[in-house]
């Protein structure tokens, strides 16, 4: 293969020498680019022991036996969004999940046009019996949702959520990015444990439990892309995070 490339570029370089140029640093780019092409920045197991999966129906059937096999210990999975809907794999990836040994939490889409009592109850519903191991998810993010509420209605509508599941006996985590973070948490007077999206870095600035790192891992047992999460602290403060649910 090389030896036909050098032959057309010997070719290309008698009938054109600034295109033989052009195409020379062309084919150097590509290859630094694969050269020097980012890894998945999956979380570093040497520092984060503890690391896990989140999941919804849109990663399909899932073998969690090979997910635990694999080292992961904990996973994520998508209950509920907004005032009625629910993931139709919530109840088989619990059922599923569980039996393969890692610890299982849900989590909730938060919408800004739906009041919070309301998604709130759809959450708490969803959840009721399953046996989980980890605190209530609610996914606060600008993704898919409009911007027509401004930031003190979205606040009140998340208050009024975490009040009623707070009420059922739930701890209530949050879970976001780092537009969301700047934009609904920072300043506020309320405080919860903190999920944070910050893809391909580790987190700074902020004080938070989980770290989801990748939207793009690759793990046996899953046939699509999925989120790779690690937990803030060691062995020990993971069996207290546990104890403490």
């Amino acid at each position: 293969m090389l030896r036909y490339a050098a032959a057309y570029l010997r070719r290309l370089c008698l009938a054109s020498p600034f295109a033989a140029m052009a195409l020379v640093c062309l084919c150097a780019g590509i290859a630094g680019c694969r050269r020097h092409a980012p890894r998945a920045p999956y979380p570093d197991p040497a520092r984060y022991e503890i690391r896990g999966l989140d999941v919804s129906a849109h990663n399909g059937e899932i073998d969690f036996d090979k997910v635990r096999a694999e080292g992961y210990e904990f996973v994520y999975i998508k209950a509920s969004e907004g005032g009625t809907f629910r993931d139709k794999r919530f109840i088989e990836n619990v059922i599923n999940a569980r039996k393969a040994g890692l610890k299982v939490g849900a989590y909730h889409f938060f919408r800004f046009d739906t009041p919070g009592y309301m998604q709130g109850l759809n959450f708490a519903g969803a959840m009721e019996g399953r046996g989980l191991d980890l605190p209530a998810v609610i996914d606060l993010e600008e993704w898919t949702n409009p911007n027509s509420q401004t930031n003190s209605l979205v606040m009140s509508r998340l208050s009024e959520m975490m009040d009623h599941l707070e009420s059922r006996g739930h701890r209530v985590m949050l879970y976001t990015n780092k537009n969301g973070y700047t934009r609904f948490l920072r300043d506020s007077p309320r405080t919860s444990m903190l999920w944070i999206c910050a893809l391909g870095e580790e987190p700074e600035g902020v004080d938070w439990t989980f770290w989801q790192a990748t939207h793009s891992g690759r793990v046996e047992g899953t046939d699509h892309p999925v989120d790779i999460n690690a937990f803030a602290g060691g062995r020990k403060e993971w069996e207290e995070f546990l104890r403490a649910e």
